[in-house]
């Protein structure tokens, strides 16, 4: 069924929507839509600086709504309330947002101003100046518009057109400074902005010269130098680069200057009149043009005061912190009465040290400082001079140096022992002059004894060095044990407000003791005793050990410890009950009293005997023989002979005499000899004695054919070679030295001229003393000398071996030719040399047929062919017909001259019909009709261009 309504509804449904989208979009566009409009030469419309925002938008906009912008730069430009916006005010060409808001809709819409630039206005009637010391010219201030309220761009481009400007132009601003006086180009434009160009102003600048007072310098001189040369003294001596169009001032105090044009003064009425002081004249000048200031300089005429007077002070002994300087009469016409800081120096032999003090100058003349006393040097003469009082007093200190001394004199008497003298050291003694003592003096000094009693003494000469001295005090003179006290003068010497004493101690000498030690039998002992002999002390007493020591254990076998006061005693010691063997019998004694001039406090005393001590019989070989090369250098001697005893071992000639053969005895070959021993620890020598008959050994020296054997180093000889030339019985052993040394390896080599020594080794080893020396000659020759590396001859020339010697140097051997770097025959000099084959140089020598094996390389190249010498052409033709005449087109020796040419024919199209080379010279002409073809030559060889031509086929 048709429903007749449906159209209908869809009506209503429809309209619905409409309406419903059309309130939206009244609604929505209540802020209107963007726009973007274009505002050129803004500055020739006053009505910009009213620009009404608002007309500009599209759509539909309702008011109430606040404008914006995210330009910092428009911000005071906008009235955010009404939307005008003074576009004079917004100083930089471009693109410009404005943004209306209105919160009725909640919607936003912008206004984009495409601005174009307003450049400024042109300044080139010559009425903009600058003065040319200013180093930042702000050139934007002189291309401005009188009207109010309109500026020119700042993001416009500044650009000099004087090429001097150029390099001194930052942006907008100009170092006038560095530029110099002139006149200057300058343009100043602004960008191409949518549809508006770009503008452009001039600026014609003119740097005026700055005034330049000078610069000034300081004229110093003091109160009482010779001012007779400055009576008439140009201050314009103070300048530098001054203006010459300046004029001179002066203050209250100077009075020197008559006018403007007075430059002249007298500095010596200047000092006369005030004495010292800082007077001060300044240099004026005017600038030429208003835009510069005028200038000033400042020069000063300084007249320092002088300290002129005495110092005086005394010598000192070393104890106060600091030392008292006066200042006797100083001239108070020359400097003024206050306090001023002194720099001093102290200078002694140690060196010199500077330090400062405060120094107070009284009105009356006089004036004192305290100096610090840690920089003096004890016991040197100081001079002490004030170097300075400041920059405000002249530096010349008219005040003479002082010399002064804080001395340390001392004694030093050193303790003894009764019954002798002492010695006395004297140091830091200066004579009347301050200086150290030098030379003879006599000296008077007291002793004070322990008793009480003082004696006076008196030396005639004793001897100083540099304040240094030694005297002894006879023993005589000291009489007492006990403490002395010593006071001493130096007679002449320098004066001392200080005694110089000392003291020194008297020690008695102590008693002393006396052991005694007696064995009865040394060898066999039955009894021993000891005896002691002491002094009786009140201080002290004695400890008294006594043992007997089984000397191969160490083992203690008596002993006994005795406490005992003084006096003499005796003890016996039994030993009958000691087993065999050696002893030590010991007796000490400790004295423990503290007398200081004691010098053995502990005493000992010791004896060997042996109970059954007789050694036994010494044990060694009858019959000994020794090799004699193992002993030299030396010969020999008894104590080369092998023999083993108890103790030590004694040689006699025969077996019943008594006199002991020295142990250096040289052995005879086939002598005999006796031998005892006896035990060192209790000198018992053995009843029997051994016989024992030396044979001494020495191989013959091998025999040599030839001393000085030739050899070739490139055989590689070694020491093992040598044995080929000499001849011996033994083996041989080869050596570096006529004896001693050290023996080679058979596989060292052979060094030219050096001395190898032969040995014969016979049976046990044993070596000749006597030794054959060899001096082998091992010729080794240089590698060959060639003039070049690479030789460039010509194939045509058929060159030979005989071409090669040509680059030979001056060798001193033969050079054999060989085609191999190592083995294969020598070359004949006809040999053909051929092309690319490396041929090898090797010296040979005939007299001593050796030769270097080392074979220096050479590339020969065959090409080195010079085409007009050889009659090179190419030919216009060919005939191809098998006649065995003219059948190929083929270039003559265009393969040794040009090895690397390329050969290329076409035809009259172009077409390549044949590529050559020297692998492939010659083209047959297949399949070629008669006719006219082109060659292309590339020679590839430097300096020969290629080359292209016709030729004729004919068959």
């Amino acid at each position: 069924m048709t429903d007749h309504n449906l159209p209908k509804t869809i009506f209503l449904w429809a309209l619905v929507l409409f309406l419903l989208s059309f309130s939206q979009n009244i609604r929505a566009q209540c802020a209107g839509t963007d726009n973007t409009v274009t505002v050129c030469e803004k500055d020739t419309d006053i009505a910009t600086q009213n620009y009404t925002l608002f007309d500009k938008l599209n759509g539909t906009p309702t008011p109430g709504g606040i404008w914006s912008t995210n330009d910092p730069a428009n911000f005071f430009a906008l009235d955010r309330t009404n939307g005008i916006v003074n576009l004079w005010e917004v100083k930089n060409s471009g693109v410009h947002q404005f943004t209306y808001t209105n919160d009725a809709c909640g919607e936003s819409a912008i206004v984009t101003i495409n601005l174009g630039g307003y450049p400024g206005e042109d300044n080139i009637d010559g009425s903009a100046d600058a003065c040319g010391d200013d180093p930042a010219v702000n050139l934007h201030s002189y291309i401005g518009d009188e009207t109010e309220g309109k500026f020119q761009d700042f993001n416009g481009i500044w650009a000099a057109v004087t090429p001097e400007a150029i390099p001194h132009l930052n942006e907008n601003f100009f170092d006038a400074d560095a530029a110099g006086p002139g006149i200057y180009e300058f343009t100043h434009t602004v960008p191409v902005v949518d549809t508006c160009p770009s503008r452009q102003v001039r600026l014609l600048l003119e740097v005026q010269r700055p005034a330049n007072s000078g610069i000034g310098s300081n004229l110093v001189v003091c109160t009482t130098d010779d001012l007779s040369s400055l009576t008439n003294y140009d201050l314009d001596a103070l300048l530098l680069d001054e203006d010459s169009n300046g004029t001179w001032s002066e203050g209250p105090l100077t009075n020197e200057l008559d006018d403007l044009t007075d430059h002249i003064i007298n500095v010596e009425a200047i000092r006369d009149a005030n004495s010292s002081g800082t007077f001060t004249f300044r240099h004026t000048v005017f600038p030429s043009h208003a835009v510069c200031t005028v200038n000033t300089t400042a020069v000063d005429i300084v007249i320092l005061p002088v300290l002129q007077g005495t110092m005086a002070t005394v010598n000192y002994c070393e104890g106060p912190s600091e030392y008292t300087i006066e200042i006797t009469d100083y001239d108070t016409a020359l400097i003024a009465s206050g306090t001023y800081t002194a720099t001093y120096s102290l200078t002694s032999v140690s060196g010199t040290e500077t330090d400062s003090a405060s120094l107070t100058l009284n009105n009356d003349g006089t004036g004192t400082f305290q100096i610090d006393a840690n920089p003096i040097n004890l016991n040197e003469p100081t001079t002490l001079t004030i170097t300075s009082l400041g920059t405000n007093v002249c530096s010349d200190i008219q005040v003479p140096p002082i010399l002064f001394s804080v001395t340390n004199p001392t004694a030093n008497a050193m303790d003894s022992c009764e019954g002798e003298g002492s010695s006395v050291d004297l140091t830091n003694i200066f004579d009347s002059s301050q200086n150290n003592a030098n030379g003879t003096y006599e000296l008077t000094y007291s002793l004070t004894a322990p008793s009480g009693a003082s004696t006076n003494f008196a030396l005639n000469e004793v001897s100083f060095s540099s304040g240094n001295a030694t005297f002894s005090i006879p023993a005589a003179q000291i009489t007492e044990t006990g403490e002395y006290e010593i006071s001493l003068d130096v007679a002449s010497g320098f004066p001392l407000d200080c005694q110089i004493t000392d003291t020194f101690m008297v020690t008695p000498t102590p008693p002393s003791i006396d052991l005694g030690l007696l064995v009865d039998n040394s060898c066999d002992a039955t009894r021993i005793d000891v005896t002691v002999d002491a002094p009786v002390l009140s201080d002290g007493s004695y400890t008294i050990t006594y043992d007997v020591t089984q000397v191969s254990t160490g083992q203690v076998a008596i002993t006994n410890t005795i406490n005992f006061a003084g006096g003499t005693a005796s003890y016996e010691l039994d030993v009958t009950s000691l087993e065999q063997g050696n002893y030590t019998a010991s007796v000490r004694s400790t004295q423990n009293d503290t007398t200081p001039c004691r010098l053995v406090f502990d005493f000992e005393l010791n004896e060997n005997f042996a109970i059954e001590g007789i050694p036994a019989i010494p044990i060694a070989q009858a019959q000994q023989s020794l090799c004699l090369s193992a002993i030299v250098p030396d010969l020999p001697t008894l104590e080369d002979i092998e023999v083993s005893a108890t103790g030590d071992i004694l040689f006699y000639a025969t077996e019943t005499d008594m006199d002991i053969l020295p142990l250096d005895t040289e052995l005879t070959n086939g002598e005999d000899y006796f031998i005892s021993n006896i035990d060192p620890m209790n000198n018992c020598e053995g009843s029997d004695r051994i016989q024992v008959t030396i044979t001494l050994i020495d191989p013959i020296v091998p025999t040599a054919s030839d001393s000085n054997p030739l050899f070739c180093a490139s055989d590689n000889p070694t020491v093992g070679s040598l044995d080929a030339v000499i001849s011996s019985v033994s083996s041989v052993v080869w050596f570096d030295s006529p004896s001693g040394g050290n023996a080679f390896e058979n596989s060292v080599a052979l060094v030219d001229g050096q001395s190898y020594y032969a040995a014969t080794e016979g049976d046990g080893q044993c070596l000749s003393t006597q030794r054959l020396e060899i001096i082998p000659a091992v010729f080794d020759l240089e590698p060959p000398s060639l003039e070049f590396t690479n030789l460039a001859l010509c194939g045509l020339d058929n060159p030979t071996v005989t071409d090669l010697r040509n680059i030979e140097s001056n060798n001193p051997f033969e050079v054999l030719w060989y085609t191999s770097s190592e083995n294969g025959n020598p070359l004949a000099n006809d040999v053909l040399l051929t092309e690319d084959t490396i041929y090898y140089a090797e010296s040979f020598n005939p007299d001593t047929g050796c030769t270097n094996p080392e074979r220096i390389p050479i590339a020969v190249e065959l090409s080195n062919c010079n085409p007009e010498d050889y009659g090179f052409f190419i030919p216009d033709g060919f005939s191809p017909n098998n006649d065995g005449r003219n059948d190929t087109f083929f270039i003559p020796d265009i393969e040794v001259i040009f090895p690397d040419f390329t050969l290329e024919i076409l035809n009259r199209y172009g077409s390549t019909l044949f590529k050559g080379d020297r692998n492939n010279p010659a083209w047959d002409g297949e399949k070629a009709p008669n006719g006219v073809y082109f060659y292309v030559i590339e020679f590839n060889k430097q300096g020969n261009a290629p080359k292209q031509g016709r030729l004729y086929l004919n068959r």
